[in-house]
């Protein structure tokens, strides 16, 4: 961003900006890559994109060996902007695991300087720097590195401050630059990550209007000339995408995605399960447990920026910048309600919106807000004083986050991966074409394929882009049919009589073939969509290759053209802009200072914080956990031990959420998989008013737990609406998934009820005082009242 701030303190500072997230990035380093819930799967693909590069395939959308040697559409639904940077680094010689952890540093990077280009427009250099630390180390950030890996979601979230940046700065002074600004960050977001890409354009379309209406707020005649200029640039980024947008829209109607009938009923289903609670909005993430084989950080806009951004507008207000204020105040609000359980009927509202899943991703725009109201915390600071707050409130932002740094159990090793490699993948973890829902299965058959094993599987480690025909016809068959392979793409085959034949391969619209030189027709049979092509008697050379759509080669054609078009944008001459002068800077010697300080810290963070301090994290014996209030030492079969609970609250009203932690001790190594299934019943257990049942404990799939560690189970139910005014207890079981079955107590019974009886309030008018009778100092009988059931008075 040198050429918006010419000035060279300011450049220096940019660049401690950029060393701002060193801390956190050192301590992500380590032998491979982060054991993340995504993380694996994006290197896989990663992987692919280099070796499709390799062979010469410009902008890959089919690969060949996804979905068990199948074949797989993954670039042509899923954007591939962050595997197509890291399958180029691929082609230099960095392998895939190495290009993630590259790629994941370059979001941060990229990102905090974006973030400090965002706040300079209004604030000063000291308060743009808390601004970046604030963003660079928001919980969301190190969830995104530590727990769930998404590689993409980490570069779309980058691309955010960029976008509005550009923005405000092409609605205040309209330059070629800028309008390329806003075209490159939003065909950057698109192109890496479809939902942020959805969450930015409810921000972006109206800053779009907002924007230039302010700057034009004394001469509103001008508005358009502000306007189109900001539209243009945003009209240029869809185009820029085009490549990606196009195909994606138009041909989604190919693959099952666009067949999920049942999607609004799972989507209602399943919100209440993903939305904040209110009392997590602002949480402050507690130390890790390293004893605990669960592992989920938690997804909060943490209790420092909320204290910060409470702080920073009271700031922005003293300093009359009454209109920032409030749109930040606006956009944080709208944050927050979009990530708690009353906004699903917006959820529900917005076309597709619900296929974003997850409401805890608005955490990637909330975080930005946040950054920028703690930032103007600083503006309530005298001048004289700014250093003096840089330095106290720098620190605290660090080191709140180094509780979420800690913890996460070891590293996995994907050196010299081969297609072998991601088939095998697939296999463990059932994430089939590298897609948690599989939703981009090709839909002409009727039912999905799924081998037990490939053809020749070690085959794949050499020739990845292996073509081969259908293996079960050609056994069934012989020797009528007869198919052997000369190359990745050439099979030769010889039939005795005219047939159909198949192929190891997913039909997909732009798939063509030869036979013997000529073009001949590729259709889908319809078991399983597989790749057909009726062969004559006798010997035959067929050739396959995946040659695009006519919808593709448009969408190509729309880009390159946009390339052009800002290619002439950028290297056009152009007035250059200065920053406001009533937005003073950071002092050379202020930001060497700090910039020494990150390097040292971060070097002491990662060689001595991490390996050799429990400072910031627990590691409890395994029968003790250090988060468990109340013991219990109950034994499940010869299995499981439950420790104990933490339970949250004993009162709870109806629609309200209850939550409990178990926690739970293997009694040896577990061979079985178990699951919970907790409860909220009454009394004479005849009636369950919540009940929490996941697919498997909150440390995973229990097999294999050994007796050296616990798993801590958390589970969050919400009462039902029609739950009487009455006390319940916590009924607990653990269920063998295979066979359904409770593990039984000593006793014989099959679940355990916990101690506390849980209160539940009326939701109707509270009780008069009828009556004044107490029974010894042991109750007190307020009212009563007497129904008739059949020939009996009931009181």
């Amino acid at each position: 961003s040198g050429s918006f701030y010419p000035d060279q303190a300011e450049q220096s500072t940019q660049v401690k900006a950029a060393l701002l997230p060193l801390i956190g990035i050192t301590a992500s380093l380590g032998q491979g890559i982060i054991h993340t819930a995504d993380g694996p799967l994006h290197v896989h693909r990663i992987q692919a994109m280099s070796i499709m590069l390799s062979e010469g395939n410009l902008w890959p959308r089919w690969v060949p060996y996804f979905h068990l040697g199948l074949g797989y559409p993954i670039f042509n639904y899923y954007p591939p902007g962050v595997f197509y940077l890291g399958g180029l680094l691929g082609l230099i010689g960095i392998e895939a695991a190495t290009a993630f952890i590259l790629i994941s540093a370059l979001a941060w990077i990229l990102g905090s300087v974006g973030m400090y280009a965002l706040a300079r427009t209004f604030l000063p250099g000291k308060a743009a720097l808390l601004a970046v630390a604030l963003w660079a180390y928001a919980p969301s950030r190190i969830y995104e590195v530590w727990d769930q890996g998404s590689l993409p979601q980490m570069m779309s979230a980058a691309l955010l401050p960029w976008l509005l940046f550009a923005l405000m700065r092409m609605s205040a002074h309209p330059t070629r630059r800028m309008a390329a600004l806003i075209a490159v960050s939003l065909a950057g977001i698109v192109l890496t990550h479809i939902p942020i890409a959805y969450i930015s354009g409810l921000y972006a379309a109206p800053a779009s209007v907002i924007f230039p209406l302010w700057a034009v707020r004394h001469t509103p005649r001008a508005f358009l000339k502000r306007f189109l200029p900001v539209a243009g640039g945003l009209i240029l980024g869809g185009c820029l995408a085009a490549i990606f947008l196009l195909p994606m829209a138009l041909e989604l109607h190919y693959v099952g995605a666009s067949t999920n009938n049942d999607e609004r009923e799972y989507f209602i289903n399943y919100f209440d399960t993903t939305v904040l609670l209110p009392t997590d909005v602002f949480a402050q993430p507690r130390p890790f447990d390293l004893t605990d084989l669960k592992f989920d950080l938690p997804t909060t806009l943490g209790l420092v920026g909320g204290v910060l951004s409470l702080l920073g507008v009271a700031g922005l207000l003293k300093k009359g910048k009454y209109a920032i204020a409030a749109i930040l105040v606006i956009a944080l609000f709208f944050t927050i309600l979009m990530l708690l359980e009353v906004s699903l009927d917006i959820w529900l509202t917005i076309p597709f919106f619900r296929q974003l899943r997850y409401p805890e991703r608005f955490l990637r725009m909330g975080s930005v807000f946040v950054a920028l109201l703690g930032g103007s915390s600083l503006l309530l600071v005298p001048k004289r004083w700014e250093n003096w707050g840089l330095a106290a409130a720098l620190p605290l932002v660090i080191v709140a986050s180094l509780p979420l740094q800690y913890g996460k159990p070891g590293t996995i090793r994907m050196d010299h991966l081969t297609a072998l490699d991601e088939i095998q993948f697939e296999y463990a973890t059932r994430v089939w074409g590298t897609t948690s829902y599989d939703e981009f299965d090709p839909n002409w058959g009727q039912g999905i394929y799924r081998p037990g094993e490939v053809p020749e599987p070690d085959q794949y480690k050499t020739d990845p882009l292996r073509l081969v025909a259908f293996r079960l016809d050609v056994m069934q068959q012989f020797p009528a049919l007869n198919a052997i392979e000369s190359d990745s793409s050439t099979i030769h085959v010889t039939t005795t009589e005219p047939r159909p034949v198949r192929f190891h391969q997913y039909y997909f619209p732009g798939w063509k073939a030869t036979l013997d030189g000529k073009p001949v027709r590729v259709y889908a049979e319809d078991q399983w969509g597989l790749i057909t092509i009726d062969v004559p008697e006798g010997e035959h050379t067929i050739k396959l290759h995946y040659a695009g759509t006519t919808i593709q080669k448009i969408g190509t054609a729309i880009t390159i053209g946009s390339v052009g078009i800002l290619l002439l944008l950028v290297f056009s001459r152009h007035r250059r802009t200065t920053v406001n002068e009533e937005s003073p800077r950071i002092g050379t010697r202020a930001a060497l200072l700090i910039g020494c300080a990150v390097i040292l810290f971060a070097l002491a963070n990662r060689l001595y914080l991490m390996p050799k301090t429990h400072w910031l994290r627990h590691q409890s014996p395994p029968d003790h956990p250090a988060y468990m209030e109340t013991p219990v030492h109950q034994l499940f079969g010869d299995e499981l031990e439950l420790l104990g609970y933490t339970l949250n609250d004993e009162d709870v009203s109806p629609g309200d959420w209850l939550a409990v932690t178990l926690f739970w001790r293997p009694q040896h190594p577990i061979t079985a998989q178990y699951r919970p299934i907790v409860q909220l019943v009454n009394l004479p257990l005849t009636d369950a008013w919540a009940v929490s049942e996941p697919s498997e404990p909150g440390g995973g799939s229990t097999l294999g737990h050994t007796s050296d560690r616990f798993f801590s189970d958390p589970h969050r139910f919400k009462v039902r609406d029609n739950a009487p005014p009455y006390v319940g207890r916590l009924s607990v079981q653990m269920v063998n998934v295979d066979t359904g079955e409770p593990l039984r107590l000593p006793d014989g019974s099959d679940r355990l009820l916990l101690p506390p009886l849980i209160r539940i309030h009326g939701t109707g008018e509270p009780a008069r005082q009828r009556l004044n009778i107490r029974v010894g100092d042991l109750a007190e009988l307020r009212c009563a009242s007497v129904e008739r059931q059949d020939d009996q008075l009931v009181i």
